[in-house]
Order: structure tokens, then sequence, then C-alpha cells
């Protein structure tokens, strides 16, 4: 059994400060704090707060964009891949439109639901782990294609795909691969036809 660790030195394990001042439950018992403790110390007004269920961030202010991100990858599971505009705004893309959500891949009935901010894509195709800033995406035409289906409008579609190859982040035919395995595929690769025109 771990030996106790007073709450207010654990935000300062190597761990936590690896994971951007944010744990689950099951890591700060580890580490040797009990779950009733953590409940405490999570209830306003602090000194913690639950970021999502079974995931805490070490602090009261508001959690940063990147805590956000490092709490969906927490809180779906150790396999689990941020996609969709997350994973590209940390590949450096800027043609997309904000949004509050993280979405995630999942190992296919591995992960849990979704919740808040998270959404939970579970796949049967699981993509090669890519560190991005020190956070785990899909790779770069997974998320592209992970995108598409959420956005708008075909402008803002094309917009995307436009960006993505001229700029030489991604070629072409990874997009159409990725494309040609989605329900959304025909819509897609007819739009990548058509960025591949001008």
């Amino acid at each position: 059994m771990p030996i106790p660790v007073p709450p207010q030195l654990l935000a300062s394990d190597p761990l936590v400060v690896a994971q951007d001042a944010v744990a689950t439950v099951h890591q700060l018992m580890d580490l040797g704090c009990a779950s009733s403790v953590v409940a405490a110390l999570s209830r306003p007004p602090g000194p913690w707060r639950r970021l999502l269920p079974r995931v805490v961030a070490l602090q009261t202010t508001p959690p940063t964009p990147r805590q956000r991100l490092r709490g969906a990858l927490l809180y779906a599971g150790p396999d689990t891949l941020l996609t969709g505009p997350a994973a590209l705004a940390l590949y450096g893309v800027a043609s997309l439109p904000t949004t509050p959500k993280a979405d995630v891949l999942v190992p296919h009935r591995a992960g849990p639901r979704g919740h808040a901010y998270v959404r939970v894509h579970p796949t049967v195709r699981p993509a090669r782990r890519v560190p991005v800033e020190g956070l785990a995406c899909a790779p770069l035409p997974r998320a592209v294609m992970d995108t598409v289906p959420y956005l708008e409008t075909e402008a803002a579609a094309t917009a995307l795909l436009t960006e993505i190859t001229e700029r030489g982040l991604c070629h072409p035919d990874e997009l159409a691969a990725e494309a040609a395995q989605l329900p959304s595929g025909p819509w897609a690769l007819a739009l990548l036809s058509g960025v591949a025109d001008r």
C-alpha cells in the first residue's frame, strides 16, 4: 500500500505535472490519496475541481483548453486518441470553426459514453498514435476526415481540405484513402477532387 501523500503535494508529483495538473481518481489513489479525500477536495470551494467523471483538475481555476483535452484523453481511457477539430488545432490547422467539443477515438466498445464536452467515437479501425504537443492524436488524414461531417457548409469543408493540401500537411492521396473508409466518403472524395482541380 502506498504511503499517504499530503494532498497539497500531489500537484507537484511528476505524473500530475506531466499531465498538466489533471489526473484520474485512480491515479491519485495510486499516489496515496484516498478516494474520499479526492471527493472532498473536488467539492466547492476546492482546492480541486472535478473536470469529468473520474477526472480531476488539481486547481480551482477554470481549466485551460489543453487541460480540457488532457481530461478528455484520461476520461476515455488509455488507448484514446484526439481526433476531429481538437486534433487539427494541435496540428496547426487554421481554417476551422472553434468548438468547445473534444472528439476522441476509442477502440470499439471499450470506451465510455460521451459526457459534457467530450464526444466519444468508438472505432473498429484503430489509428496510429501521433504525439502532437505532448497529446495523443490520430494521424492527420484521420483527424481531417473525422472533422468533415461536423462542418456546417460545403465551403467550410473545401476551405479545410484546401488548407491541408496547399500547405502540404498531408497528400491528397492520403486523404482520399481515409475518405474511402467512411460512410461520407463519396462526398469527401468529390470535395477533394474539386480541390485538386483548382
